[in-house]
């Protein structure tokens, strides 16, 4: 049987490593599962400091069906990731309970090791890992107490650890780079692993555009080869919606193909992407692209759909125009694009009546349209009014108060009703743009919808109403509506040098947002370069050492061979004979040192009392000060059993001398 821990010491080190092992995971889990480990460690410590009583076996048990049924209640099983988590750390809450036996924490060392790794389930930012580097280096530490409990003090400990994870380093390089890699992830995650992923909904209905744009969550991000496109033109395009119920709008069924047809008005821009995970197959897109990166499907409606809904960051590569001129409908498209619902309201359809019965050029028609939301005192607000069961009808005619989701559904219902194919487009408008990095950043706030007219010279061309109401949202940005809402200004066409003073940042703010710009820079590197090291990845790397058609054999015996070369580097380094270093002779020297600037060095057979006398008879001003020095070495070398404060004191008066 393992020997019984009495060392008090050695459970508060168990302590500290669990803390930091399980602290990350207060950001994900249910507060009570922190709880319960919180109280058993708390508890565990009252009892060895306060001599608290400390339940045996029976309640334990009972304890552990509690902690097992509020596991199954929260989450509804005991499988996944997120109850697989809360088990193990509310477990070894009440494994802190029972510790008594040095076996009892040496499982409990290793299970804190488990609880580091399940961290990376949730994450694989950078800040985790730092802390997890943090983590492993206490939980170490505690070993190093555990193992050696009396021959080392806590900054020994602490030091020897950091010391051995540094000598892990470079086998853990190397085998990070080497291992064979697999198309996709190494490992699946089940289900619950995604839950939490926030990204662009397929449906549109009153408040869904709006809730997404509450979201800081960063959606993707975007280099470009040259000089962006103008603010106005970074319609990132998403999801086409042509099916409305009076209420909401979704999508058609979907139709894949090759390629789509389309005539470029303008240059082309060439764009990097790298997109977040969002558990949706919606790859965002600058509208239009025109060509379909590999894994990812063309639809009809000119967007772009990942063959499996989006779990992991994924990078791709993109062509796109901002300018250009479509085909022609065919007859199931034109059909999807005049649908109007059944409960439309008469006011609804007179209205478009009415425009459609003074001209009929749908273009006009919908710049009638524009000219009505600039002319009826529309608001564009982040914060508009519930609506009824009738939306449309209500804010034309209502509260004509609106996020980008109403004029986007009301100007399409107009059009369908004055007889011109339209569809609503949702995705992202805008960005934020990185001069750290030089990318733009595009959050689950740039959420935004617009509409597409069909005409039968351009075929489909891209209006926004928002703009008619709100052009500071297409120009500027939603942070900056949001600045101008705050300080209660009025969108829509505010002079330049009123939005100048109402947009200057202070010097907080902008170190700030630099500082934010920065650290997301830090976190792109991080991701390009560690996480996001997959097969591909690694096959330029090892490309770039000339290993490009390198078998899967020859990659295990590369890597065998590296990790053995560095291990016998180790071994070399470990069974090489040490050189034994006199500290007392080390600091004479450099005192030697600091007199021979003065012209007074020492000769190769002059000893240290000789030398001494030559230089006081040379400088008798330095007399004293160079006895005391020369006396304090000859104590601290020759002395027997010289005490090391002795060798300290040394070595403050030779940092303090100066000639």
């Amino acid at each position: 049987m393992s020997a019984t821990i009495t060392d008090r010491r050695v459970l508060h080190s168990l302590l500290v490593a669990g803390i930091c092992a399980v602290a990350p995971h207060a950001l994900e889990l249910p507060p009570w599962v922190i709880a319960v480990f919180a109280i058993g460690a708390a508890w565990r410590y009252a009892c060895e400091a306060f001599q608290w009583y400390r339940p045996g076996r029976f309640v334990r048990f009972g304890m552990l069906l509690v902690i097992i049924a509020g596991v199954y209640r929260q989450f509804g099983t005991l499988l996944g990731r997120d109850p697989g988590v809360a088990l193990l750390i509310t477990l070894l809450g009440l494994k802190f309970l029972e510790l008594k036996t040095q076996r009892d924490f040496v499982v409990s060392l290793f299970v804190f090791y488990l609880v580091i790794l399940g961290g990376f389930l949730y994450s694989q930012s950078l800040w985790l890992g730092a802390w997890a580097l943090l983590a492993v280096t206490a939980s170490t530490a505690a070993l190093l107490h555990l193992t050696q409990p009396t021959g080392l003090n806590l900054p020994q400990r602490l030091r020897l650890s950091g010391v051995m994870l540094a000598k892990a380093l470079p086998l853990m390089v190397i085998v990070y780079m080497l291992f064979p890699r697999i198309s996709g992830t190494l490992w699946g995650l089940p289900a619950d692993a995604h839950g939490g992923l926030t990204g662009m909904p397929d449906m549109m209905q009153p408040g869904s555009i709006r809730s997404l744009s509450e979201s800081s969550e960063i959606a993707f991000r975007v280099a470009f080869d040259d000089t962006p496109p103008p603010a106005r033109d970074l319609y990132w395009r998403g999801l086409v919606l042509t099916i409305s119920d009076g209420r909401g709008w979704s999508r058609a069924q979907p139709r894949a193909m090759e390629e789509v047809s389309f005539v470029p008005l303008n240059e082309s821009v060439r764009y990097h992407v790298t997109l977040e995970p969002n558990n949706k197959p919606w790859m965002p897109a600058l509208d239009l692209p025109a060509v379909r990166p590999p894994g990812a499907r063309y639809q009809t409606d000119f967007t772009l759909e990942h063959r499996a809904p989006i779990r992991e960051r994924i990078n791709y590569t993109l062509t796109s125009y901002t300018r250009y001129r479509t085909g022609a409908l065919d007859s199931t498209e034109r059909m999807g694009a005049l649908q109007v619902p059944g409960n439309l309201s008469a006011r609804t359809r007179a209205l478009a009546e009415q425009w459609r019965q003074k001209t009929s050029d749908p273009q006009q028609v919908a710049q009638a349209a524009l000219a009505y939301f600039r002319r009826e005192n529309f608001v564009y607000t982040l914060s508009p009014p519930l609506l009824g069961n009738d939306p449309v009808d209500e804010f034309l005619f209502g509260t004509r108060r609106g996020f980008c989701e109403h004029y986007a559904s009301a100007f399409v219902t107009l059009m369908r009703a004055a007889g011109i194919p339209s569809r609503v487009v949702v995705g992202y408008l805008g960005g934020e743009f990185n001069t750290a990095g030089n990318y733009l950043i595009v959050r689950q706030s740039d959420a935004h919808a617009w509409a597409e007219i069909w005409l039968p010279d351009r075929g489909w061309m891209r209006v926004d109403p928002t703009g008619a109401v709100a052009p500071e949202r297409i120009e500027l940005g939603l942070d900056a509506v949001r600045r101008l809402e705050q300080q209660g200004l009025a969108l829509g066409g505010l002079p330049a040098d009123v939005l100048a003073r109402a947009l200057e940042l202070g010097w907080i703010e902008y170190v700030a947002r630099h500082a934010r710009w920065y650290w997301d820079l830090t976190n792109m590197t991080w991701y390009r370069w560690v996480v996001d090291y997959g097969k591909e990845r690694q096959e330029r790397f090892l490309a770039s050492l000339g290993l490009d058609d390198i078998s899967w054999n020859g990659m295990i015996g590369l890597l065998f061979f590296a990790v053995l070369l560095v291990s016998l580097v180790y071994a070399w380094l470990l069974w090489r004979p040490k050189k034994s270093v006199d500290a007392a002779l080390t600091l004479y020297l450099r005192f030697c040192h600091k007199l021979a600037r003065t012209g007074m060095v020492r000769a190769p057979h002059e000893g240290a009392l000789d030398f001494a006398r030559r230089c006081a008879q040379r400088r008798p001003d330095l007399k004293h000060r160079i006895d005391a020095i020369t006396g304090r070495y000859v104590r601290a070398r020759y002395a027997k059993n010289a005490a090391e404060h002795e060798l300290r004191a040394f070595k403050r008066a030779v940092s303090a001398f100066k000639a």
